[in-house]
């Protein structure tokens, strides 16, 4: 079992992790798994197409991301939106590849602040906060603009704030019992 940090970890550290193992790769495909039945269009709020209001689909990103390190974080980012746009058919709006790099840089930050590190709010809070302003207000703005155009993308800015100004707070707190409470069950994912 990895060892918990509440210090620097070297570069070696950060990105070496087991994945390859049966084990670890079998618990990676039923979180992926998890990402995309979250990610599916019943159990997902749009408010327009490309535009969702709410969704738990992070939450398997975190846990693969704390669990698994940096380099199991961006091949599961890239999957669960690859795999979320091939499970929904398109319902959510067109394919565009800028948002499969929303959610590695998602996995990534994730990664920083969760992978073989202490879990306490502070860190969830700092972690989510980047999330949100780098790939859900950064990011993703961006893709939208170049999917839709500059209107579009003014309308979706304000929609966007007001709903991740409103959903932070419960998204910190599911992120925070879920991964104190899963932390316990490291010894048994490698």
């Amino acid at each position: 079992m990895p060892r918990l940090s509440d210090g620097t970890l070297t570069l070696r550290e950060f990105f070496a992790t087991d994945v390859f193992s049966v084990r670890s790769l079998a618990v990676l495909g039923v979180l992926l798994g998890l990402r995309t039945i979250l990610g599916l269009p019943f159990l997902t709020i749009y408010l327009a197409p490309g535009f969702r209001l709410i969704t738990f689909a992070y939450i398997p990103d975190a846990l693969a991301a704390a669990f698994y390190g940096p380099i199991a974080g961006l091949a599961f980012g890239f999957a669960g939106d690859s795999l979320g746009f091939i499970a929904t058919g398109g319902l959510g709006g067109p394919y565009f590849p800028g948002f499969a790099i929303s959610e590695m840089v998602t996995c990534f930050i994730f990664a920083c602040f969760f992978f073989r590190r202490q879990i306490t709010l502070p860190r969830i809070i700092i972690a989510w906060a980047l999330n949100l302003f780098i790939v859900l207000l950064g990011l993703n703005l961006i893709w939208l603009v170049l999917m839709f155009g500059r209107s579009a993308g003014e309308v979706f800015t304000w929609a966007r704030v007001f709903n991740n100004a409103v959903q932070s707070p419960l998204h910190i707190l599911i992120l925070y019992l879920l991964l104190t409470r899963l932390r316990r069950l490291e010894k048994y994912l490698y």
